[in-house]
């Protein structure tokens, strides 16, 4: 059988790689989503007063009085199901929400010496409503000012994204210099590959911007043929482009083998796989015709947050455009599907939350799930970038183990990228047995306790931890650098070559 070839490294990109930007974690969010049921806005003092007072304007006001809001959004239904538990927290609130829509059960809440019974119909709502306060309250956590990233802030992501680029390039002149042939995966597949279990684009938003400054430089290979980068985000996306009204879409593996077949094109195509299997703010189910679409706008300005995609509220994303006459009509977060012309709202998002009920409905999202554990069983190398396994969630930790059960322990290199205050000077690796000293002398601590669910899975003398966080351990004399990036790639203790890396 030929040898198959998939990314030797593998990022699984999680809450802990944004945690920087500002980008709220789960557990911020369960105490943020209580307080807004209490109408306790203070962790708003400090916000850009207009973004503050457009998310005050959001809940005391649209999802309360906007008839057209607030029969989508049911607010009240969630503040009643909240307060009367106000020690839910999101894992346990999704759950149970879940479990009452799936059973068609209602929910009898006792509630100001009085009982009220909700009907399946607003549990449904306060679903929705939970799901579109997540997104707004993350849409504004990153802002500094309406509609904008901060820039010192981002600008560490967008060179990690540029660097990463840059390096695609590199490899492909080595490999192009090689030989390989340019419509085989030895070629045209990234030798990295990233898995965001966030919500937030912020990835996918950088890595656009990086690969379209290499692009546009019309780079050439032997041949004169011009080498192009995209994103395979393992399923097929469409969007429309406003110039033309055409339907885009996403590159795949097809489109590289048809592209860098020399008989019909003087292009080159190479794809990185960029997974979120969790969904991504921003991208819609179309619920006629079920398509995967996403809309992020034509603003091609890196510090613009409007690949979060429109708000139901227009001052919660200043910039967003209406282009279809349809979007225009309908507004409230509209997105129009360019297959069949449907309306889509925030709330055709495919997104898993955090549930102990696993849905598999959501077709796109499940096919992800399995590309991943395809990516997770042929690496060779697999990096938690912020990412902590789950503890408490069984089905996520067994998939991970089922995943790379076939990899030979002894190998499969491991690299953990995490937080601790205390190491955020040192530029060293943490491996071996010091990593069993760190967990014994730290015991109890979320960063000892993500350690050792990543260890019971793999082999520890083939495991480093940093403890620089993200984007510090890709900082090297206060600045963002090559080496760093390489270094935690593509380290030389685990790719002996070197980098470019050999197939």
């Amino acid at each position: 059988m030929p040898e198959k070839y998939w990314p030797e490294t593998v990022v699984l990109w999680g809450a802990g790689a944004t945690k920087y930007l500002g980008i709220y974690t789960t557990k911020e969010l369960s105490e943020l989503i209580l307080k807004i049921t209490l109408g306790d806005f203070s962790f708003l003092n400090g916000k850009n007063k207009k973004i503050s007072d457009s998310f005050k304007k959001l809940v005391t006001i649209d999802l309360l009085e906007d008839k057209n809001i607030s029969e989508v959004y049911d607010f009240k239904a969630l503040s009643t199901i909240i307060r009367i538990n106000p020690k839910f927290n999101i894992n346990e609130l999704f759950t149970m929400l879940d479990q009452l829509i799936e059973n068609n059960r209602g929910f009898n809440a006792f509630f100001n010496n009085k009982k009220e019974f909700i009907r399946v119909e607003r549990i449904k709502g306060a679903k929705r409503c939970l799901i579109l306060l997540i997104e707004e309250l993350e849409r504004i956590s990153i802002q500094n000012k309406p509609g904008c990233f901060d820039e010192n802030k981002i600008k560490p992501y967008y060179e990690l994204s540029d660097i990463l680029s840059q390096l695609m390039v590199e490899e492909a002149r080595e490999f192009d210099k090689r030989g390989y042939k340019r419509d085989t995966r030895k070629f045209y597949m990234y030798s990295y590959a990233l898995v965001s279990f966030n919500w937030d684009p912020v990835f996918s938003w950088n890595i656009y911007n990086a690969h379209r400054k290499q692009n546009q430089k019309h780079i050439k290979l032997r041949d004169n043929f011009t080498l192009n980068l995209s994103t395979d985000f393992g399923i097929q996306i469409a969007s429309r482009d406003d110039r033309d009204s055409e339907i885009y879409y996403t590159a795949n593996e097809s489109h590289c083998r048809e592209v860098n077949n020399s008989r019909y094109s003087s292009k080159v195509l190479r794809i990185g796989k960029v997974l979120f299997p969790h969904g991504m703010f921003g991208c819609r189910i179309c619920p006629e015709c079920g398509k995967s679409i996403a809309d992020f706008s034509q603003n091609g300005n890196l510090f613009s947050t409007q690949c979060f995609g429109p708000s139901i509220l227009n001052e919660l994303q200043i910039g967003w455009k209406y282009s279809t006459d349809k979007e225009k009509k309908y507004r409230n977060g509209a997105i129009e599907c360019p297959y069949c012309g449907q309306i889509t709202y925030p709330y055709d998002m495919p997104l898993i939350m955090q549930t102990s009920l696993r849905n598999e409905s959501i077709f796109p999202l499940y096919n992800i799930k399995t590309e991943l554990g395809l990516l997770l069983k042929n690496a060779k190398h697999i990096v938690f970038a912020g990412y902590s396994l789950p503890t408490d969630d069984i089905i996520v930790k067994t998939f991970f183990m089922s995943s790379v059960a076939g990899s030979d322990r002894n190998k499969l290199k491991c690299t953990i990228i995490n937080h601790d205050e205390k190491y955020l000077n040192s530029d060293k690796w943490i491996s071996g047995e010091k990593i069993v000293d760190y967990l014994k002398e730290n015991k109890g601590t979320s960063t000892s306790r993500c350690i050792r669910s990543i260890c019971d899975i793999f082999n520890i003398k083939n495991t480093r931890v940093s403890l620089k966080g993200i984007p510090g351990v890709f900082i090297k004399n206060g600045k963002l650098s090559r080496e760093s990036v390489l270094d935690v790639l593509y380290p030389k203790e685990y790719f002996k070559e070197g980098f470019p890396i050999n197939r």
